[in-house]
């Protein structure tokens, strides 16, 4: 999809911009953000490819591409990291180069691929790169079954539960950040750098649940011990053992982009609003 980014640090120009892929969640939200005009020209100022999973994607993209790419952003992760280091992981971080099983093992290792495919192809193709690595992205058009379900149960007025024994906390961003992460690469033309995009605030269950208690004060809390919870089907979308602790450091974008992050008791306000809705709906049927 073809969008235009007005941009007022150059004049008030506009920035032709090409979004690959991306119709479900942070695309969705990106190209609603961005999208002023459609038109149809062969050149662009700048490519975000959201949807490059695999080696070879990129250098597909780039080599049939029949017009001139004048900046490439790629939507990478913060995944790419090596884990259980014990280290906060800024960009200086290494990458990960185990193989691991299963779905999630083949989409760290592609995205670690792509990573290097493009810094590559930069080189050859003279295409400047951003790569942004987003941590867990959360907010409204997520359907994806993370903090949706979260809300969904207070929604329906089910009780949320309080793991007890919950041994670590994990890191989100707004999707809304994710989106000015990439409106501000392109803007401020980012060159051949590399962001993690992801609050610094340590969430927990706990600190969910208060936050939709916020919302809907309806709802119970209600403590429990993990077992309990999986013998309940209760839903866990986040890291609950301390072996899937990481931490990851967000700050280089604020520094050198000034990019803001929203408050988790703000951004899931709003995505509670954005859901409820859909959930209250289903309830009534």
């Amino acid at each position: 999809m073809m969008v235009f980014l007005y941009n007022e640090d150059k004049g008030g120009i506009f920035v032709k911009v090409l979004v690959i892929g991306g119709s479900y969640f942070l695309g969705r939200v990106l190209t609603m953000s961005l999208s002023k005009q459609k038109l149809s020209k062969e050149d662009y100022d700048a490519v975000i490819d959201l949807c490059a999973y695999q080696k070879g994607d990129i250098q597909t993209v780039i080599q049939s591409f029949p017009g001139q790419i004048r900046h490439y952003i790629l939507i990478s992760t913060v995944d790419v990291y090596q884990r259980q280091t014990g280290l906060d992981k800024d960009e200086q971080h290494p990458l990960e180069t185990r193989q691991f099983e299963g779905e999630t093992g083949a989409y760290i290792l592609g995205k670690v691929q792509l990573e290097q495919e493009l810094q590559s192809l930069s080189k050859e193709y003279h295409i400047p790169y951003t790569i942004l690595r987003p941590g867990n992205i959360y907010g409204p058009f997520n359907y994806a079954p993370r903090e949706s379900v979260l809300i969904e149960r207070a929604v329906k007025g089910w009780p949320l539960f309080s793991i007890k024994d919950a041994q670590c906390t994990f890191q989100l961003v707004y999707v809304k950040d994710v989106v000015s992460a990439i409106e501000k690469a392109v803007e401020k033309k980012a060159y051949n750098t590399i962001y993690n995009v992801i609050n610094d605030e340590q969430v927990t269950y706990s600190i969910m649940n208060e936050i939709l208690k916020t919302c809907q004060p309806d709802v119970s809390i209600e403590e429990h011990s993990l077992v309990e919870a999986i013998e309940q089907q209760y839903p866990l979308p986040y890291p609950i053992f301390q072996e899937e602790m990481e931490s990851y450091n967000g700050q280089k974008i604020v520094q050198e982009l000034g990019l803001s992050y929203t408050p988790l008791k703000v951004g899931l306000s709003k995505t509670y609003q954005a859901f409820y809705p859909v959930f209250s709906q289903n309830e009534k049927r």
